[in-house]
């Protein structure tokens, strides 16, 4: 088999040493394997937003460390903009729709930027729009130059197979599109585990793992062919929910009920009422995820949606809007407007930074509303009925009623509901956790170790200057920390990083 492989930056882990790893499982398997990487096609990426030319330089070096070391029988294709054919195009942005409409070949060139800088910014509002055309504009003109170059370099090498890292962000989501769009089968590889476990390469096969059918079908497909029992997969299963209920890190990066004072509901809860707990998600996080989520909305914010409910509900409901802790000292417009909803007698608004249990409020109230959380599978499996308004890698399961139009949400909210069973949220969970079945062998170490001080080192096997990774943590400091306060890069980042 014919495989094509392409990095965006050798300086992100675990990306390009998950890569790394699946080109030598290719090799081993007698597969003939390319590899293409950036190098200098485009002006940023996400371990380089501004655009220093010191990180390029070293992320350049590095691609010649890794030929050294894995390159053998592999076949390099440096991307250099000067090989692209540059034309002068023109988009007309004035706003966030306008991005998103920028479309080429087939290529979502405006969502896949604007995807990044939500990310980054978490500023919906766009409140530095000069700043973000500035920033964007020029990178949008180089992805189509690249995205012609890309259909000209498949058209030539002709592979079975293009395979990149995950593919949500501008950098490589082109790699996605293209194959979509000519035929070729396309793999995204993936890290999953990562901050108290070693990370494990996963592969999905045909989409990418934002595609929530191919995620539902992967979900289903390991508990019925785990060959564990079924008491087994559900105690396996059953410990992502008692891990986090106890406020124990699983896989994520954050414990947000950590803070909260166990047991304590907001004041004047009255149980002699239908109350309905309503669990929001950041806003931000969603509109990161790209298009594809958006499709089939019920709703154009989670503003509108939860004021649709107030204003349809029964005389004898109460709602309480647990606002997501991930949200403290986020200003933008999607996540201030929800205290608005205050003007409303039947509804409660919970702040972030509350010390309420959101565990208690679960437990307390009759049903449970979502738009894609993990607090929505959670309640299914504490025996809550729970709502789902939006889309969730875990909405084809069972676990939720997955509201599909407005009169059925109207139903759900006034009538009687019945917990659904457990199977949906076990299955999901145990998806989540399995780092057996569903993940491949290593041929090398994957795993990376953070460690923070005025700027954060990464130690893995990979992160080597002639085999040294001491030698590495130096041309980083050097080029990376150091090379970028000499001189401005290419362009210019319009909003802090996040926290």
């Amino acid at each position: 088999m014919k495989k094509l492989y392409y990095s965006s930056c050798s300086l992100a882990a675990p990306h390009v040493g998950i890569i790394l790893d699946d080109i030598l499982t290719s090799r081993n398997h007698g597969d003939t394997v390319y590899l293409a990487y950036c190098h200098c096609a485009l002006s940023s990426c996400f371990m380089n937003l501004s655009g220093h030319e010191s990180i390029c330089k070293f992320c350049h070096y590095m691609y010649s460390q890794y030929e050294k070391r894995y390159g053998d029988g592999v076949n390099m294709l440096p991307i250099r903009y000067s090989d692209l054919k540059h034309q002068n195009r023109h988009f007309d942005l004035k706003n966030a729709e306008d991005v998103k409409a920028v479309k080429y070949r087939g290529v979502q060139v405006g969502s896949s930027v604007l995807s990044m800088y939500f990310d980054i910014s978490r500023d919906l509002d766009m409140a530095n729009w000069d700043g973000f055309v500035a920033w964007a504009y020029p990178l949008m003109r180089d992805l189509c130059d690249l995205v012609d170059y890309v259909y000209n370099l498949l058209d030539k090498i002709k592979p079975d197979q293009v395979l990149i890292y995950n593919g949500r962000l501008f950098e490589n989501r082109f790699f996605y599109d293209i194959a979509k769009a000519t035929g070729v089968e396309f793999v995204s590889l993936e890290g999953v585990g990562g901050h108290i476990e070693p990370y494990k390469k996963i592969r999905f096969v045909g989409d990418w793992p934002l595609d929530i059918d191919l995620y539902s079908q992967m979900v289903e497909d390991l508990w019925q062919n785990s060959p564990e029992t079924l008491d087994e997969k559900t105690r396996q299963a059953s410990v992502f929910y008692e891990k986090r209920r106890n406020g124990i890190l699983v896989f994520d990066t954050h414990v947000y009920t950590k803070d909260q004072q166990k047991g304590l509901l907001p004041d004047g809860f009255d149980s002699s009422r239908t109350n309905i707990a309503i669990f929001n998600s950041s806003q931000d996080e969603i509109a990161a995820l790209g298009d594809e989520w958006q499709k089939g909305s019920l709703f154009a914010s989670q503003y509108e949606a939860i004021e649709f409910m107030l204003q349809h509900a029964a005389p004898n409901i109460q709602f309480y809007l647990r606002v997501h802790p991930n949200l403290k000292g986020v200003t933008h417009k999607a996540h201030m407007e929800l205290y608005n909803l205050r003007k409303y007698p039947n509804i409660t608004v919970i702040p972030p930074e509350s010390l309420v249990s959101s565990y208690a409020l679960m437990d307390a109230c009759d049903k449970v509303v979502t738009f894609g959380s993990s607090t929505g599978v959670e309640a299914s499996y504490w025996g809550k009925p729970s709502i789902l308004v939006g889309r969730s890698f875990y909405e084809k399961t069972g676990a939720c009623y997955h509201m599909r139009n407005r009169k059925e949400l109207v139903e759900a909210i006034n009538g009687e509901l019945l917990p659904k069973d457990s199977l949906g949220a076990l299955k999901y969970a145990y998806f989540v956790l399995d780092r057996t079945y569903s993940v491949d062998e290593s041929n090398i170490d994957i795993d990376v170790k953070y460690r923070h001080m005025r700027w954060d080192f990464f130690s893995t096997s990979y992160f080597k200057v002639h085999r040294s990774g001491f030698l590495f943590q130096m041309y980083y400091f050097w080029y990376c920390i150091l090379g970028t306060k000499f001189k401005k890069g290419k362009l210019n980042f319009p909003w802090p990083l996040k926290k």
